[in-house]
């Protein structure tokens, strides 16, 4: 028997033996969840990564169960199999808010997945209570979770706050003169402010400071022309990973020299545009994420190395920084439904989200240890990295107090 027919065999048998095991389960229901995200236009790579990695969420639970006993989720002793509904809001908050509309009304979903961005999160947050939804919005404002809304979750900590421990990391090497250049959304312009504001306090210079539209920018020639006549020690870039990577990579075209100092989002799809031995001695504030998957053998409980190497073997290509961030978001809330007892109460979900994390029982990507009362998920560290010899060197974890964050 050839290769071809041998794998076509057993990926007959896969769907029989999936068959079978549904079909052992009585009466089995189905509850949809929504994603919105932009499966479309410029930040399609960051939308696709969010609803792929649910979409396989769904198939390792709607096989195994959220703790290994499944298949599917147990809610009152009732079997569901979970459906993923999207929605391509093409990075537009109207559509994001049309999105979340749509997945209501028409699926009934109990909770969605996304958008991506803080404008995007503001605008759902408008609606989603009276819709009756929750969602986890992605967005690294400082101000999301503090809106109020009791039925959003922020799986992001707010950036801003690292702008202190990059700034003291910055002089601690030397580093006096900084230019800044940031997205003009309120997470990245708050957190390149908070940078400077701590640079300069402790004695540096800001040489210059630019915001842009990164959604609508595609040529970062002449601020980063402007930069390096300034002549500073690092530039500070905060933006979205493409975006970001390409700003760097114009800085280097136009004869710039010396550092940058990089944000999270800063991972494969950047690497590729602006390799790491072009920006020796650069800093990065980075996931977890970043450093596992140059350094699989540091991610002691694997959970990390597993998805990756799933979302990898499916796709073909890494995810985006969205990916593992929204999995383990949509993971506490699946379980939740089954702590809770019920796939329809949002406000019960919710309550049982905090739980979830605590029971330590999921398999989730970031060691995330509770969700607190404004909606924040609470525990994993960042890390700072530096460059060197074209490879990530650990500087030190960056841990944000809870008592900060509440």
């Amino acid at each position: 028997m050839s290769k071809k027919l041998i794998f076509l065999f057993l990926i007959g048998l896969l769907v029989i033996s999936s068959r079978v095991v549904w079909a052992q389960v009585p009466q089995a229901k189905t509850v949809k969840i929504g994603v919105i995200s932009a499966q479309s236009g410029s930040m399609a790579y960051m939308g696709l990564s969010m609803l792929r990695s649910v979409e396989l969420l769904a198939k390792n639970v709607n096989e195994k169960g959220t703790l290994g006993q499944g298949p599917g989720l147990l809610v009152g002793g009732q079997r569901y199999k979970l459906e993923v509904v999207s929605y391509d809001d093409s990075a537009d908050p109207a559509k994001s808010v049309a999105g979340m509309r749509k997945l209501v009304e028409l699926y009934k979903v109990p909770v969605i997945c996304g958008p991506i961005g803080t404008p995007h999160t503001w605008a759902c947050q408008e609606v989603n209570v009276q819709l009756g939804v929750l969602f986890n919005g992605m967005s690294s404002s400082d101000l999301s979770r503090k809106r109020g809304n009791p039925l959003y979750i922020q799986e992001r900590y707010p950036t801003l706050y690292f702008g202190d421990p990059m700034a003291q990391a910055c002089i601690n090497r030397g580093y006096r003169k900084a230019c800044v250049l940031t997205d003009v959304s309120e997470a990245y312009s708050s957190w390149g402010k908070r940078f400077k504001e701590k640079f300069e306090s402790l004695g540096g210079k800001i040489l210059g400071f630019e915001s842009v539209d990164i959604k609508t920018t595609t040529d970062y020639r002449s601020i980063m022309t402007s930069f390096k006549g300034k002549n500073p020690d690092i530039i500070f870039i905060t933006s979205y990973e493409e975006p970001m990577a390409l700003a760097a990579s114009h800085a280097l075209e136009v004869g710039y020299k010396g550092r940058f100092l990089l944000n999270s989002e800063w991972v494969n799809k950047a690497e590729k545009i602006v390799p790491l031995d072009k920006i020796e001695s650069s800093l990065v504030e980075a996931f977890l994420w970043t450093f596992y998957r140059k350094y699989p053998d540091q991610d002691k409980k694997g959970y990390l190395t597993s998805y990756l190497k799933q979302y990898v073997s499916t796709y073909g290509d890494e995810p985006a920084t969205t990916g593992p961030n929204v999995h383990d978001s949509a993971y506490m809330m699946i379980r939740a439904m089954e702590i809770a007892g019920t796939v329809t109460d949002a406000y019960a979900i919710r309550a049982a989200c905090p739980k979830a994390l605590q029971e330590g029982k999921i398999h989730i990507v970031y060691p995330q240890k509770d969700l607190l009362k404004n909606g924040l998920m609470w525990g994993a560290p960042e890390l700072l990295l530096e460059v060197k010899g074209g490879q990530y060197k650990f500087v030190q974890e960056l841990v944000l107090p809870r008592e900060l964050l509440e």
